[in-house]
This record gives C-alpha cells, sequence and structure tokens, in this order.
C-alpha cells in the first residue's frame, strides 16, 4: 500500500516495516515534504502524483499540531484521523468529518468522536520497536519520571512530583527516556486527563514496572493491577503513590515478575507495528467499502460542518505571533460554511 502520512510520524517506520511505501509531509524538517505553513493536502497529494506516488491511503497523525492539513476531505484516496489528544482539541470531533475513518487514542473520547460521522476505532497508544532494550543493565534507579513538568494542559504535575520526591526519592528529567527507563525498576506516571499516555507503554517495553494511576480511560482492558502494571494510586494523591512505589520496591521478586510480565504483554500486543496494522487493515477494508466515494459525494455538507473546526481554532489561538494563523483558519472557516450554499 502506498501511505500519504500527514503531521505525526509516530508510524511511519512501522509502516515501512510491513512492506508499505510511505511518503511523509508535515511540520518536521525530517519529513519528505516539508511545510512550515497550513497547506493544502489535495495540493500535497497532486504533488506526489506528479511524481509517480499515487496514494491508497492518507493517514494523518496527531502530533499536538494546529490542524496544518485542509481540504483532506477532498482526497480521492482513503483517509484516515488518528485523534490522540482530543481532550485538549475539541476541535478535532468536527475536524473528524474530514476522513472515511478515525482512530482514538483514548477510548473515552471515542464516543463523542462517532458522534460526528465517521466510523470510530479505539487504537491505543503504544511503544516504538526502535527502543526495546538490546542488553540488560543494572537497574540501579529505583523510581524515575519522564515529561515535561510545567505544560498549562497539566498544572498539577509540578507540585504533584516535587511532594512525591519529599515522601520518595525519584529521578525526574526531559531528556530521552529509554536509557533511564532500561536502569529503572519503577517508572511513576501522571497523566493530564486519566488518559493512557505513550509513558505507560514505553516504560514496559524497557522492562520497567509501571506505577500509574486507578481509572484511567481503558486501563482494565489493557492491563491488569498487580499483574502487568503495578497496583495504582488515586490520581494526584502523592502520598498514596509514594507509599504504592515503597511497598513495591520492598518486594523484589513481586517487582521484577510484575515488569516481567508489563514487558512481555506490550511486546505482544502493543508496539508500533501492532499498531500500524491494525491501521493498515482498516485503510484495506475501507477501499472496499468505496467509503472515499461516499465522503466525496458528500462535499459541501462536510466541508460545512467542518468548518466548526477551523472558528474552534482560529478563536482558541491567544499568541500574538500567531495571528496570521488565527485569522488564515477564521477565513478558512467562512470559506467552509459557505460551500453548502454553493
Amino acid at each position: 500500500m502506498k501511505i500519504l502520512n500527514l503531521d505525526g510520524m509516530n508510524l511511519i517506520s512501522a509502516f515501512r516495516s510491513l512492506g508499505h511505501i510511505v511518503l511523509s509531509a508535515g511540520y518536521h524538517k525530517s519529513c519528505d515534504i516539508y511545510i512550515d505553513r497550513p497547506y493544502s493536502a489535495r495540493a500535497v497529494y497532486d504533488h506526489a502524483c506528479s511524481a509517480g506516488f499515487v496514494p491508497d491511503f492518507a493517514f494523518l497523525c496527531d502530533s499536538g499540531n494546529l490542524p496544518y492539513f485542509y481540504h483532506i476531505e477532498e482526497l480521492p484516496c482513503a483517509s484516515a484521523f488518528y485523534s490522540v489528544d482530543t481532550w485538549c482539541n475539541h476541535w478535532h470531533l468536527p475536524f473528524a468529518r474530514a476522513f472515511d475513518i478515525v482512530f482514538a487514542a483514548q477510548k473515552g473520547y471515542a464516543e463523542a468522536l462517532a458522534e460526528c460521522g465517521a466510523p470510530v476505532l479505539w487504537l491505543p497508544l503504544c511503544a516504538p520497536s526502535s527502543v526495546i532494550p538490546r542488553v540488560e543493565v543494572p537497574r540501579d534507579v529505583p523510581v524515575s519520571f519522564v515529561g515535561n513538568t510545567g505544560h498549562r494542559n497539566n498544572p498539577h504535575r509540578e507540585l504533584f512530583l516535587k511532594e512525591f520526591r519529599i515522601m520518595h526519592p525519584i529521578v525526574v528529567n526531559s531528556a530521552p527516556y529509554p536509557e533511564l527507563y532500561a536502569r529503572s525498576r519503577v517508572v511513576l506516571n501522571q497523566s493530564a486527563c486519566l488518559e493512557i499516555n505513550q509513558r505507560c507503554f514505553e516504560a514496559m517495553v524497557c522492562g520497567a514496572a509501571l506505577l500509574t494511576e486507578r481509572g484511567c480511560m481503558g486501563m482494565e482492558e489493557l492491563f491488569v493491577e498487580g499483574e502487568t502494571i503495578l497496583p495504582g494510586y488515586i490520581r494526584n494523591d502523592r502520598r498514596g503513590a509514594a507509599a504504592a512505589a515503597a511497598r513495591a520496591l520492598a518486594d523484589p521478586a513481586a517487582l521484577a515478575r510484575v515488569a516481567r510480565a508489563g514487558q512481555a504483554l506490550v511486546l505482544d500486543r502493543h508496539l508500533d507495528r501492532h499498531r500500524a496494522a491494525a491501521v493498515t487493515a482498516a485503510a484495506a477494508s475501507c477501499l472496499e467499502e468505496k467509503r472515499p466515494e461516499k465522503r466525496l459525494a458528500e462535499l459541501p455538507l462536510r466541508k460545512y460542518l467542518i468548518s466548526t473546526a477551523y472558528v474552534m481554532v482560529g478563536t482558541d489561538i491567544a499568541d500574538p505571533a500567531l495571528g496570521e494563523h488565527a485569522r488564515f483558519f477564521l477565513d478558512l472557516a467562512a470559506r467552509y460554511y459557505e460551500a453548502r450554499a454553493a
């Protein structure tokens, strides 16, 4: 299958490992086609075709950016959207109408996305195959955390980690995680909204035992407390989290069993190649069912409904440096809104 990958590059290596041919376009310097401003996906498609690459499937992978690609609903190939940060980007909901199929990283948002018309499949995040440890190293770090500690979308994390450290030693940094996780016995996770984030899978594939909050979306269907992950803690309960880490470290044999079982689970079910296989299987079904033809037959209505996404984006941009972007998206929304009348 020839895949046009837009925006996030999470699954590109996995697509290629499965034998697919991938052309990447996005706001990342390593993309085959680099863009630095909002750009028409149809123009990218046409450019690719003129160079001899005719996509069977366009896959837009959310990387937390603005919707830099528009006119996606006009693509003649099958198309899919992987919505990852739905919880803080509600414009994903009307934007989903641009696609033939939508994948929701967080199970709790699958139903809301489905209400916008496209078939939705739950596709949890995963670990990249590239970080699987090749050699065993001493696990000399009892507890670690790798991640952003000052993001506006998660204002509780910095205080949570600061108070956790008072009660239990922990190594915290924002550097690349594989080396630290491979040395860690326990990796602490703290989410933004009880989502199952990528850190969970990354920690487990590196052979560390995962300690995370109870009640995360879809948690019981993916992991088993005390078997593949450690018994969890109540969200933002620093004292409870520190006590859970201490209990786990006090029983090294049980801790090692959980870590091994968790790593085996991720290796068996939750690598990027597993997600890439699910995506391409859905794309094949999409083509068989001729969903692109149905989408193209509904273009005026779809554009009218998608316009809401661009209104949400344009009105939500507060950074004065992005004022030109805000005006662009509001103008785009107006053009989309008028499409139905035309």
